[in-house]
């Protein structure tokens, strides 16, 4: 078959010693599993005959692994999962798909390009959920992205074209109009650092900065869906269900990128769907570099201290997603790609006014919604002094640490945020 000779992950990617030596940062409930098929492994080419008994044997073996570790991901709070289990799932995944690739080599010669397609999307699917539920392992820390990546662009050749070439946005319908109560925030075209830094960045003040992503290949790129869809339709994405994720019909899904398209992007559902905060460009570098990581992300509220590359996620939905009104400890250049968004602000010093949820989970978030205001609920509201903007394609928000903002997609959306100390 095609694949086994063009996608090799065995012989191509992987450094066995490596390998081997993140064994010791697994469970050992999960190591005593699979230092057998290690072995085995670590002597073995694709050339070489295997028995399907042994090959069968092994993925049950994997594939308990596999049940027992998502047990123990799905147990309790995320934060609380030890990270041993996590790098078991990124494990584990790399030896299901080792075992598959073995599988289609030796056992489907004369199968359909079909199953093969089937295969591959296979291996695409567990190598995602590895990456996006696992841990980085130590000793290879971007060996399922890389291997992730070889599959897809093998994977290319047999992804159809949507019906659909670009995302249509009218813009002449978004309303900019300034609400009575609020302040609307200052713009700037392209502030020099020094500016940026004296003005902007010291003061902490949020700011839209515009004409500073002209350089921005995604600009022109990203609603082109045949575009999005050749280079992460395969790839599996956890996406947001629900209007906000402070309601209690919201939840969370996996589902492939092509879905999310032409679900949520394409047609349109009832319910909204948000691909949300996720580090989309770490699972998939490839539209990283359609980016560019903007230059007043030098500057650091450290002092004496190197700064270290930003935190990036990505933001891509329909009209109608919203993040509610809550604040983040770091600094934040909101980049808007396509679409408009609203947004409000509220400096830190009106926290009082806003009435965070007193739980754990939810203390940066807050209770009232600044387009519903219930000032007989929530009576402080009323003292609080909020801001407005609306961020269109090509432009930046600054958003100060623990500034408070409250963010509503008006058109189908994508922005990218760049958080750092």
């Amino acid at each position: 078959m095609m694949m086994a000779c063009e996608v090799q992950l065995i012989n191509e990617f992987i450094d066995w010693i490596l390998l081997k030596e993140d064994l010791k940062y697994l469970p050992n409930e999960i190591k005593v599993h699979l230092i057998s098929i290690i072995d085995v492994l670590r002597g073995f080419n694709l050339n070489k005959f295997v028995e399907t008994k042994w090959i069968n044997k092994s993925l049950i073996t994997i594939e308990a692994c596999l049940d027992r570790t998502w047990q123990i991901l799905n147990s309790g709070h995320w934060k609380d999962v030890p990270i041993s289990y996590r790098y078991s799932y990124s494990f584990c995944s790399l030896i299901k798909v080792i075992l598959l690739e073995i599988e289609e080599k030796h056992e489907n010669k004369e199968k359909s390009s079909d199953t093969e397609i089937k295969v591959l999307q296979e291996i695409i699917q567990q190598i995602d959920k590895g990456i996006l539920l696992g841990a980085p392992l130590p000793n290879e820390p971007s060996l399922l992205t890389t291997i992730a990546s070889k599959i897809n662009n093998y994977y290319n050749k047999f992804v159809r074209k949507l019906n659909v070439q670009k995302i249509e946005i009218d813009y002449s319908q978004v309303s900019q109009s300034l609400l009575p109560e609020f302040v609307q925030v200052n713009r700037y075209k392209v502030p020099s650092m020094e500016l940026f830094y004296k003005d902007i960045f010291i003061p902490k003040i949020p700011v839209i900065i515009t004409d500073s992503m002209k350089h921005w290949n995604a600009l022109h790129l990203w609603q082109d869906i045949d575009y999005l869809n050749k280079i992460a339709g395969s790839r599996t994405v956890p996406i947001e269900i629900g209007s906000r994720y402070t309601e209690e019909d919201w939840s969370q899904s996996l589902i492939t990128f092509s879905e999310f398209l032409q679900s949520h992007i394409i047609k349109g559902t009832q319910k909204v769907a948000y691909l949300a905060q996720h580090q989309l460009f770490d699972q998939i570098p490839e539209l990283q570099n359609d980016i560019v990581i903007p230059d007043y992300c030098s500057f650091s509220d450290k002092e004496d201290v190197e700064v270290e590359p930003p935190d990036i996620n990505a933001w891509f939905g329909p009209a109608g997603t919203v993040s509610p009104l809550h604040f983040d400890i770091k600094n934040n250049l909101l980049c808007q790609v396509f679409g408009y968004k609203r947004i409000f602000l509220y400096n830190p010093s009106d926290s009082i006014n806003l009435y965070p949820y007193d739980t754990k989970l939810l203390n940066n978030t807050a209770q009232v919604d600044p387009l519903k205001p219930d000032y007989v609920k929530w009576p402080n509201l009323k003292k609080a002094k909020g801001y407005m903007c609306y961020l269109g394609p090509g432009e930046m928000l600054y958003i100060p640490p623990k500034w408070w903002h409250h963010v509503t997609a008006l058109t189908t959306s994508f922005s990218v945020s760049f958080w750092w100390t």
